[in-house]
């Protein structure tokens, strides 16, 4: 028994110095991660289960030492303090015990089976208190907010994670530009898109949270078509999506932007693309986790250079593949 709690001992501080380690990691990123050169997707997992250890072992620890939990906080068959032995008579006449003290008789009026909190007690808790908290801080910073559902039901009704809100901007009157290192840019307004090419697959889209939706029926205009269009020239290599409120932003190379299965989005199972889930219109790359999937997208921009992406920025890798 003796071994059994030594170890649950390593096993409860190793734990929450990793758990706050990572947690500082996932709360100040952008300065740590880069350092360091491990993504935040990683950061984020051994964070998750060092946290997961952490309350098993505080867990098995405080079953294996109930009676002294009790004890601590005062319950009913705690272990309880030992005192000394009461003195015969005769010493106590005779001893300086024997005169009023009226520290010692608050003592002796203390339950028995109370323990003291002491240091090294106040110290364990604090820790647990601690390492929860950086557990909760680290997840609430690196998890974009929720939104409500798609209305309507379906298989469009599955969450919606927002960095930015919609944008007030009806789809009529939505323009979209394709500028950068192209021969011929582009700007489309509405009418202009209604006129191109259109495209539909069903596909599964895949979260970076670990939930996934099966079989999305996604309508839309192939990005190769809109390329194809504006000619990028020969250095050009990279795509950058900018979203409409130009806060989220993220790329893809030239060969995952033109390949047949990535679309701009307007239309999800049938209808009309909702704004919450990134209307009038979106990307969608199968192939990649969803983050790399831009909302709101208004200007694609051809470069030489990968640009930095808004989660890339946060510590994220720059593929994202589904596995």
């Amino acid at each position: 028994m003796k071994t059994t709690r030594r170890i649950l001992f390593v096993v409860i501080a190793a734990s929450f110095v990793v758990t706050v380690a990572t947690g500082v990691f996932l709360i100040f990123p952008g300065r740590l991660v880069p350092l360091l050169g491990v993504n935040l997707l990683t950061w984020r997992s051994v964070h998750e289960w060092s946290a997961v250890v952490f309350s098993v072992a505080v867990v098995a620890h405080l079953v294996l030492n109930w009676r002294r939990v009790g004890a601590l906080f005062g319950w009913r068959g705690g272990t309880a303090e030992r005192r000394p032995a009461s003195a015969p008579e005769s010493a106590r006449e005779t001893s300086p015990a024997a005169y009023p003290d009226p520290a010692r008789e608050a003592r002796a009026a203390e339950p028995a089976h109370r323990l003291r909190l002491t240091r090294r007690r106040f110290l364990l808790l604090a820790g647990a208190a601690l390492a929860g908290s950086a557990a909760f801080l680290a997840m609430d910073r690196v998890r974009p907010r929720r939104a409500s559902p798609s209305p309507g039901g379906g298989p469009s009704d599955f969450p919606v994670l927002n960095v930015e809100s919609p944008p007030a901007v009806s789809a009529a009157d939505w323009q979209l530009v394709v500028d950068g290192l192209v021969a011929n840019p582009l700007r489309i307004d509405r009418a202009a898109w209604l006129d191109l090419p259109r495209a539909a697959e069903t596909r599964d889209f895949h979260c970076v949270e670990g939930w996934s939706v099966d079989k999305l029926g996604w309508e839309g205009v192939r990005v190769s078509e809109l390329l194809s269009r504006a000619r990028p020239q020969q250095q050009g290599r990279f795509v950058t999506f900018h979203a409409y409120g130009g806060t989220y932003v993220d790329a893809l190379t030239l060969e995952e932007a033109t390949a047949p299965e990535t679309l701009l989005a307007d239309r999800l199972d049938g209808k009309a693309l909702p704004a919450d889930h990134g209307g009038p219109l979106r990307l969608v790359i199968p192939s990649q986790l969803g983050y790399k999937n831009v909302k709101w997208v208004a200007r694609l921009e051809v470069t030489e250079s990968r640009a930095e992406g808004y989660w890339e920025q946060r510590g994220y890798p720059p593929e994202a593949p589904v596995s």
